[in-house]
């Protein structure tokens, strides 16, 4: 993993070579002669100590906030020992996780924290790690706390319940990327822990497709927000996940704008692991030992609370803003697949849908829907549409057919009321999204006719792969209150979801989304959503309906391979 051996010399080259490296060595020994034990101004030895020294430096990728503390201890193994010798470097934690993946990593690792482990599992997907990294010891801690902006109208007084409860549920909060920032992504995690948010969850659903569209790109993103909101993704200051260290050095250069708040049901910390290389050789494994007696010293755990980090039992921690360091509750971790999966999740909902709506407008949309207080099945259909439409964020493309039977002439079923568009894309004197809610609302007067469901599922389905965009999540959402009606023939059910599994491609996936209202055939609609990995729902009430409308929005993972 980044660590190759040059290839011999050719056999006319080893006698030239060999008579160098004899020079060489004699003038090294000289060098170290008369400067044994001397070390450069960055801890690296100044001179080697001939063959005896030959081991080059140990290099260490350290999360940038602890690397010129973890240099300076370093510089104490070097100094008890010229030959352990240290390269060592500030990094971001999840770029170096990138490169072990692409067989380009450090000698040793401190990641700020020990989930970033998870993306260097041995067998993982397009990976080429090919042994578990393992953490030795943790150097420092600080656990991630919510930095609540003084000033912010978007600010919360006094504590927070917990991450769940903000994250998932309501309140006001700013995210980065769980990728790419660590105390996000224990924030985020946080929220998934114990009894969380679960992926059938609507309402943290719809809580991270929001939070996804607007995430920033790193903490520094956050705090630059926080100075100026018209430099925030949001254009607003709101709460934001960072470690109780960053804050307290953020808050000496800038008072008076952020405070700290824990939530009462516990947080989880950065935990700074040294991370050696599972496959260092015998001498680097010596240098790696001697570097992490090193920064695990009492001088080292002095020099890391002076910085505002806490020990190995949460003890410590800065003042912040006058206010001394609070005691916090440490939430149990997740296991590893559960963190995985968790951020699957927040991938498939920070895509924007890209839509096309077909709606059932036959005769029998006109029956009066159960438990709605004499609501016709349309009148259900119009309100609910009409309610998830105005909710979907504005980067959503959505379109709309309806169909019974001839809708769009002899022998097609099927006519569209919008095209598929951007909700916020200017249409008339609004935008595409009011022109989709003029059109829900003349819902009336499409009524007519039988149902044509299989012809016009197999138009959709064809028209949306055909136009496939892979920066959406696509899917054709089947509305219906009956069964396959169609007077001018058409296909059958098996020709159908025979269409649909040829026309089925993995890589640019479609979805089928049946919603069945009323004498729906269940089975079928089943049956047509299996043919692509989608989900099939039951609605009857305005209600029933909007919710499976959101859960079919949310059903972005193949629920059965096609």
């Amino acid at each position: 993993m980044g660590r190759h051996q040059a290839p011999s010399a050719a056999p006319s080259q080893r006698g030239i070579i060999a008579a160098l490296v004899a020079g060489a060595l004699v003038v090294a020994g000289g060098a170290y002669a008369l400067g044994r034990g001397t070390g450069s101004d960055d801890g690296t030895a100044a001179s080697g100590n001939g063959p005896a020294c030959t081991t080059p430096p140990l290099r260490v990728e350290v999360a940038a906030e602890l690397a010129d503390l973890v240099k300076a201890q370093l510089a104490s193994a070097t100094n008890a020992n010229p030959c352990h010798r240290f390269e060592v470097s500030g990094s971001r934690s999840s770029s170096v996780a990138s490169r072990i993946r692409q067989d380009r990593a450090p000698d040793v690792w401190v990641p700020d924290s020990s989930v970033w482990l998870d993306q260097t599992t041995a067998g993982s997907t397009g990976s080429a790690v090919t042994a578990d990294w393992v953490a030795a010891d943790s150097l420092a801690h600080s656990p991630v706390v919510l930095a609540n902006p003084v000033t912010s109208a978007d600010k919360l007084s006094g504590e927070f319940a917990s991450w769940n409860a903000l994250i998932n549920k309501s309140g006001a909060i700013h995210l980065a990327n769980p990728h790419l920032d660590t105390a996000s992504r224990l924030a985020y995690l946080g929220s998934r822990a114990g009894a969380g948010a679960t992926t059938k969850d609507v309402t943290a659903g719809q809580r991270i497709i929001l939070l996804s569209r607007f995430a920033a790109t790193s903490t520094s993103d956050l705090l630059a927000g926080a100075e100026d909101p018209s430099r925030s993704t949001t254009t607003r200051s709101e709460p934001f996940p960072i470690s109780e260290q960053a804050l307290a050095a953020y808050t000496k250069e800038s008072p008076g704008l952020l405070r700290p708040l824990f939530p009462r049901a516990g947080t989880l910390s950065m935990d700074y692991p040294w991370v050696p290389a599972p496959d260092l050789s015998p001498a680097l494994k010596e240098v790696a030992d001697a570097g992490l007696r090193a920064v695990t010293s009492p001088g080292a755990a002095e020099a890391f609370a002076a910085a505002g980090f806490r020990g190995d039992d949460d003890s410590g921690g800065p003042v912040i803003e006058g206010v001394e360091a609070a005691r916090f509750t440490t939430l149990e971790a997740m296991p590893t697949d559960a963190r995985l999966a968790a951020l699957r999740q927040w991938d498939v909902l920070k895509a924007d849908a890209r839509m096309l709506a077909i709606i059932d407008v036959s005769g029998s949309m006109t029956t009066v829907a159960k438990d709605t207080g004499g609501k016709t099945r349309a009148k259900v259909a119009e309100e609910s549409l009409t309610t998830a439409v105005q909710r979907l964020p504005d980067g959503s493309q959505v379109g709309g057919w309806i169909f019974s039977t001839d809708k769009g002439g002899k022998g097609k079923d099927w006519a569209p009321i919008a095209p598929i568009a951007r909700l916020d894309e200017p249409e008339g004197a609004g935008t595409h999204r009011d022109a989709i809610v003029t059109a829900l609302r003349k819902f009336p007067s499409y009524i007519s006719g039988d149902t044509g469901l299989y012809d016009t599922t197999a138009a959709a389905f064809a028209e949306m792969t055909r136009t496939y965009d892979p920066g959406y999540f696509n899917s054709v959402v089947i509305i219906t209150d009956g069964k396959n009606d169609d007077p001018g023939g058409g296909l059958g059910l098996s020709q159908l979801l025979a269409q649909i599994k040829t026309a089925h491609d993995p890589t640019r996936p479609v979805r089928s989304i049946t919603i069945g209202m009323g004498e729906a055939d269940p089975k079928a609609l089943q049956a047509i959503a299996a043919a692509s990995g989608g989900a099939s729902y039951t609605a009857n009430t305005s209600d029933d309906l909007l919710t499976v409308f959101v859960q079919a929005l949310l059903a972005r993972e193949p629920s059965q391979a096609p």
